[in-house]
């Protein structure tokens, strides 16, 4: 392995811990906007835990014939640091932001539901 395919590879893992990053906050978003309880938070890590074992499973396959090398595991956890370093709180905002007009805009859509039936019913 030459050492320009390893800063390749590097920079793929790097961004992986980005996106993982990504992930991590799309779930701590959602489950700051809707209230859960506890066994559902529990599922939501494991869904977590298995997004990121395929994602990180089929990038090594793709770019490092499923090798993992030490340098792998320290561009990943440098990607999720870097990424809460600089955007997550931002991302955070945004996510939350967003969930929670899509969570007004479904409520009002049953509202209307709800309205629409009820006139139907007084009919």
């Amino acid at each position: 392995m030459y050492v320009f395919s390893q800063g390749q590879i590097f920079i793929v893992f790097f961004i992986l811990g980005l996106c993982i990053g990504m992930i991590f906050d799309i779930f701590r978003a959602f489950r700051k906007t809707f209230k859960t309880p506890d066994f559902i938070t529990s599922i939501h890590d494991m869904i977590f835990v298995a997004i990121v074992g395929i994602l990180v499973v089929n990038t090594l396959i793709l770019t490092n014939h499923g090798q993992i090398r030490f340098f792998i595991i320290l561009a990943i956890l440098f990607g999720i640091f870097f990424y809460f370093l600089t955007i997550s709180k931002i991302c955070i905002i945004i996510l939350q932001e967003c969930m929670k007009f899509f969570k007004k805009l479904f409520f009002f859509l049953i509202f209307l539901k709800n309205l629409c039936l009820k006139k139907k019913d007084s009919k």
